[in-house]
């Protein structure tokens, strides 16, 4: 299973699965990617997109330990590729009350082997689908390495529309590229069919409460009305 959690819903797991995976990002992307000017505290990496408007995608083992994360954040308000790498996109970039943005995919390399970390990723790619479909998105966008997204999205089988060219990233010799991965009945067939995971993987805590939040957005804009129009 897969906990679909918050900060308006981590008191619904046992353990603290929000904290987790701050710590995993911490040792993950801190301790031996040597990110720079990111927030830290205690032991924890964050980012301003780290708010009661993201949700985050946990694996946990028995013990509750925290295997890999990834997280999804609303485009109805100012979110990374907008902020930071509008570089990336040869169109205008979206923002839509059903689009959110997929980032922070980490695995703890220590604690699994190759194909556990599979496993893993093949879990959180279901849970990504799975979650969009219950929101009624069209799909999520993100930008990854290419070798990243052809161990994640697309070797699950989920078509990735891409939104610019591979693109180098300032100060590095990363090249990254900016896509758009639909949420689709059609497309959900065919990752469950290519990762064999057939049954429900998201996890909302005790008892079970289903939570489907509305779109984050500025005060005196209701995208709820405007799609309704």
């Amino acid at each position: 299973m897969i906990d679909c959690v918050s900060s308006l819903t981590n008191h619904h797991f046992l353990g603290n699965p929000l904290r987790g995976q701050h710590e995993l990002r911490y040792k993950e992307v801190i301790t031996k990617e040597r990110w720079d000017d990111l927030y830290v505290m205690d032991g924890m990496e964050f980012d301003e997109f780290d708010n009661i408007a993201t949700e985050y995608y946990v694996s946990r083992n028995e013990c509750g330990d925290v295997l890999g994360i990834t997280r999804s954040y609303p485009t109805t308000i100012p979110y990374m590729l907008q902020k930071s790498f509008q570089f990336l996109f040869d169109n205008p970039l979206v923002t839509s009350p059903d689009v959110l943005e997929a980032s922070r995919l980490v695995l703890d390399r220590d604690k699994m082997d190759k194909q556990q970390r599979v496993s893993v990723v093949n879990e959180l790619m279901v849970a990504y689908m799975e979650r969009g479909l219950q929101r009624g998105l069209k799909g999520y966008v993100g930008f990854m390495l290419p070798k990243i997204w052809e161990n994640t999205f697309l070797r699950v089988g989920w078509d990735v529309e891409w939104l610019g060219p591979e693109v180098r990233l300032p100060k590095t010799n990363y090249f990254v590229r900016a896509g758009f991965m639909p949420a689709t009945e059609a497309l959900n067939d065919k990752v469950r069919d290519r990762t064999k995971i057939y049954s429900d993987i998201l996890n909302f805590g005790y008892g079970d409460p289903l939570y489907v939040p509305e779109a984050a957005t500025y005060s005196n804009v209701n995208y709820e009305e405007r799609l309704a129009a």
